[in-house]
């Protein structure tokens, strides 16, 4: 299953454009995606699986693939634009649904499957931090983001005075 992490290293998205572009490799730069049907969805292939760019932006900008289908708000189903952008009704497509999560002890933690996820939310995105093989690990994670957080505000504060 494509991970947030992995879509970062092949491809740079532009929520305000909506535009995907490779990252690396001899298509460095060029804009990603190819017309999927006569609707007018764009796909790309990655790790030689074919995914639709919408369901891709979601993925970059949550951290996780949408549970169903992702809705054009404007209509257009080439405007992968963030604004544009938002998580279908369940009736829709189930077959798009992620694995059931169930919440743990520590906040930010999710058990997918047998593993943890930490996620946690910076300035309006959802960051996911990966999947962990206990609970205590996944929120060390969390921990140690948040400390690095308070360092750089205070190297932040202190440069500023």
């Amino acid at each position: 299953m494509l991970t947030q992490n992995r879509l970062r290293q092949v491809l740079n998205y532009d929520p305000e454009t909506g535009v995907f572009t490779f990252a690396k490799g001899r298509r460095k730069g060029r804009t990603a995606g190819t017309v999927h049907d006569s609707r007018g969805f764009l796909k790309v292939s990655i790790d030689r699986q074919s995914h639709l760019l919408h369901r891709l932006a979601w993925l970059w900008m949550t951290g996780v693939m949408p549970r169903w289908n992702v809705e054009h708000i404007n209509g257009d189903h080439g405007d992968n634009r963030w604004a544009n952008l938002r998580e279908g009704e369940r009736s829709q497509k189930r077959q798009y649904r992620a694995p059931r999560r169930q919440t743990t002890t520590c906040m930010d933690v999710w058990k997918v499957g047998t593993s943890f996820e930490a996620m946690v939310a910076v300035q309006g995105v959802t960051i996911n931090l990966g999947a962990f093989e206990t609970m205590d690990e996944a929120a060390a994670a969390i921990t140690r983001l948040q400390r690095r957080a308070r360092e750089r505000q205070a190297t932040q504060r202190r440069l500023s005075a």
